[in-house]
């Protein structure tokens, strides 16, 4: 009687002890998109205005950005380095895409209202999969 006993209290000490070792799941192992949109900006410029930011998706998959809008412009357009359009912005996974000066960058036209620095507007980035991503943005 001893001998199960001891044995039934090793099982119930292994049991609790593997019971303790939980391994919760990364987005990152399962998949998945995970945008996180950090340092906006946006910088006036005569009757415009451009936006920046980074753009790091930390997530398995990529996803598309295909549109931006903001309540302060009539017209918001994803620019590529040499000024001209783009219909979409690739964001793969694991990658940190950065909006700048001389890159990829946002130009806000046909403002709705006068911006002042110190000031802070909402961007709206709308992406294929994610949906629609608020980025606040301070005026400079």
């Amino acid at each position: 009687m001893t001998r199960h006993r001891v044995a039934r209290a090793v099982l119930a000490v292994g049991a609790l002890a593997l019971g303790a070792c939980t391994y919760y799941p990364s987005i990152t192992d399962v998949g998945g998109i995970r945008i996180q949109p950090a340092n906006g900006r946006v910088i006036r410029d005569g009757d415009q205005a451009v936006f920046y930011a980074d753009l790091n998706n930390t997530g398995k998959f990529g996803d598309v950005l295909t549109r931006v809008e903001t309540p302060v412009a009539g017209r918001a357009e994803l620019v590529g380095p040499s000024g001209s359009p783009l219909g979409r912005l690739e964001v793969p996974g694991g990658v940190l895409v950065r909006f700048e000066p001389d890159g990829r960058r946002v130009v806000l036209s046909a403002l709705t209202r006068a911006l002042e620095p110190g000031e802070v507007v909402i961007v709206t980035l709308v992406f294929e999969k994610s949906g629609a991503i608020g980025v606040v943005a301070a005026v400079e």
